[in-house]
């Protein structure tokens, strides 16, 4: 239905002009068939559509019918005045620049005077060119850069509210991620360094001499546990901050020897001693 929109509006148009011009031709008796009802209803057949394209060239046929009118020595008044004052309306609706449509109405002014003094009309045609047509061309264009002006303000309030309501949108959705990246950065700040410092600790408990095998096969699946809650940990922090999951280092293998565990948590921080008394037991995997 939307492309019909256009094509009926402009059937309705020239209808409603179509019914005037025969009202009018009905109460005029002096009016000819041919040059005053026929040929103008014609002419706005082609007016009306070529008014959203060319709005000026409309003005200007409809401009013209009047024009001819002044030649008529019985009276210039004719009902096509208000066809040229519909299409000077929608050529200032549909026109964005002023410049040219002043340009157009100037034109259709001097023609109409020029005419009028190429004829050596009466001074009742004089007044007629120079009161009703200019009012014909210029309100109606007013009326309709008015209209356009009101509805180019209503199309941008409107863009704008949309504009503050993404706005809004972007800062509300910046402020969860912010909330979430604060949240990632406690977890892996606090509760990361406690598990990998329970992790470092079990490693070393593990390496005590005194322990029975089954206790040190408990204290490593213990430490395998942690590492595993670590590595779980990482995952979570790397949902809450929305970025591409990055390798982790492997936790530190069971079969590591004592100096890399040593030299890992002096990295870490925590001050170490190690002596040594005895064979080094061996360590389960």
């Amino acid at each position: 239905m939307r492309p019909l929109r256009p094509l009926l509006a402009d059937t309705a148009l020239w209808a409603a002009f179509c019914v005037a011009g025969v009202l009018w031709f009905r109460d005029t008796p002096t009016a000819s068939l041919a040059l005053d009802l026929v040929l103008p209803l014609l002419v706005l057949a082609v007016a009306v559509p070529l008014a959203r394209r060319r709005p000026a060239v409309a003005v200007l046929l409809a401009n013209a019918l009047c024009a001819l009118r002044l030649a008529d020595p019985a009276s210039p008044a004719t009902v096509h005045v208000l066809a040229l004052a519909a299409l000077s309306c929608l050529l200032g609706a549909r026109t964005a620049a002023a410049r040219t449509p002043l340009l157009v109405l100037a034109g259709c002014l001097a023609i109409d005077l020029g005419l009028c003094a190429l004829l050596r009309v009466p001074a009742v045609w004089w007044f007629y060119a120079m009161t009703v047509l200019p009012a014909a061309l210029l309100l109606p264009w007013l009326a309709g850069r008015s209209w356009r002006g009101r509805r180019d303000l209503v199309r941008g309030g409107w863009q704008l509210a949309r504009s503050l309501e993404e706005q809004q949108h972007l800062v509300a959705e910046r402020a969860r991620l912010t909330e979430r990246a604060d949240i990632a950065a406690d977890m892996h700040d606090s509760l990361g360094h406690v598990l990998s410092l329970v992790a470092l600790r079990a490693g070393a408990l593990e390496l005590s001499p005194t322990l029975t095998p089954r206790d040190r096969d408990d204290v490593a699946e213990l430490r395998r546990t942690i590492a595993d809650a670590v590595d779980h940990l990482r995952e979570t922090v790397t949902v809450l901050r929305d970025e591409p999951r990055t390798p982790v280092a492997p936790p530190a293998a069971a079969g590591d020897t004592v100096e890399e565990l040593l030299g890992r948590a002096v990295a870490s921080g925590v001050p170490v001693r190690w002596e040594r008394h005895g064979p080094l037991p061996a360590l389960s995997h």
